[in-house]
């Protein structure tokens, strides 16, 4: 296990959230459901685009364009995939398009039009989420894998600190995130296990170069 592994939200307690998620939405109460996906993903989704980004001020830009999309985008929600998993999903495209456009963009601000509570409940997120990370003295293979590939990060992250399954990293991972067909989906979670098995070796050896574990050889 890699430092910066972290303790992960019980399967009851996803379930729990996705099922009254799902119940919210289709008795159209919209606000309440985003209200509790806020509630119950936003610190770990934070944590997760932290890690990507690594400035504390641009990961809370990126949430909050995370934010928006999440309150814009869940009427049109399937339920095709769990709503953890498309969450993370928001979550990366709003951090790809920030770092695509990182002379352009602007803070932005939740329309009006949405739920006024919606603000504070990301800065809740994000002070609890702040307030636990000056616990975490940062490791120097964690330093090791910020030297990585951006994608290749991030499929560390998604797998070894979030705990996602393949099907759903694959998900969170294909471009765009339009809907996968599950033969595709399938061809793409085998590719991305092996990608994840050759970039954990490739830590390693940089591991051992620095001296920070023995060779096998050893």
């Amino acid at each position: 296990m890699l430092p910066g592994h972290v303790t992960r939200m019980t399967i009851d307690a996803r379930e729990m959230i996705e099922r009254r998620a799902r119940e919210l939405c289709e008795t159209g109460d919209l606000h309440a459901a985003a209200t509790l996906l806020l509630k119950g993903y936003g610190s770990e989704l934070l944590g997760f685009v932290l890690a990507r980004v690594r400035q504390r001020e641009a990961a809370n830009e990126i949430f909050s364009r995370f934010t928006e999309d999440l309150w814009r985008g869940l009427h049109n929600f399937r339920w095709l995939c769990s709503a953890r998993v498309w969450c993370y999903t928001l979550a990366r495209h709003a951090a790809s398009h920030y770092e695509q456009d990182v002379q352009r963009r602007r803070r932005h601000e939740l329309p009006k039009a949405l739920d006024s509570s919606a603000p504070e409940i990301a800065e809740r997120v994000r002070t609890i989420t702040r307030l636990s990370a000056r616990t975490d003295t940062k490791s120097r293979i964690v330093s090791l894998r910020e030297r990585l590939p951006l994608d290749d990060q991030t499929l560390l992250i998604l797998r070894i600190n979030k705990g996602l399954a393949w099907h759903e990293i694959a998900q969170v991972m294909f471009h765009e995130g339009e809907v996968v067909q599950p033969g595709l989906l399938e061809r793409e979670a085998v590719r991305l296990r092996k990608r994840f098995q050759a970039v954990k070796e490739k830590l390693r050896r940089m591991a051992e170069r620095e001296g920070l574990i023995g060779t096998r050889d050893s």
